[in-house]
């Protein structure tokens, strides 16, 4: 439970930075939502997957492929988050921001089962150094 409340935690200002960004890209920028979205989700899932192997999964190892796994995880992410998008927004009618607010919270969990089984799936090497 405290490394999926840590794993929230670091998603909270993965939150922040995403959603920021996607305002300032689409209101001050004029750029489209879904290119602000897009942009927004590279910034967010550096620094995710930075802290989360930094604090949330310390005790873990994600390899020379990590980086890369993450990316798996979250593009997987990505295309529920801009279909769902497309659909709130685009479809439904929804505030962009809204719609973004509601998929983060829902697509949250998946993250978490997929990058503690995909990335971080390996407990690090401790070294003895014993005699």
């Amino acid at each position: 439970m405290a490394r999926l409340f840590k794993f929230l935690t670091v998603g909270a200002s993965g939150v922040v930075i995403s959603l920021s960004t996607l305002l300032l890209l689409t209101e001050l920028a004029g750029w489209h939502y879904l290119l602000s979205y897009l942009v927004a989700f590279v910034l967010s899932i550096s620094n995710n997957y930075y802290w989360n192997s930094k604090w949330t999964f310390k005790d873990k190892k994600s390899g020379r492929t990590g980086l890369g796994k993450y990316a798996l995880v979250g593009l997987l992410a990505l295309s529920i988050k801009e279909l769902s998008m497309f659909v709130l927004t685009g479809l439904l009618g929804i505030w962009y921001m809204a719609s973004a607010a509601i998929i983060l919270a829902v697509v949250s969990l998946l993250n978490f089962t997929l990058s503690r089984k995909f990335v971080w799936n390996n407990a690090k090497k401790e070294v003895n150094n014993a005699a």
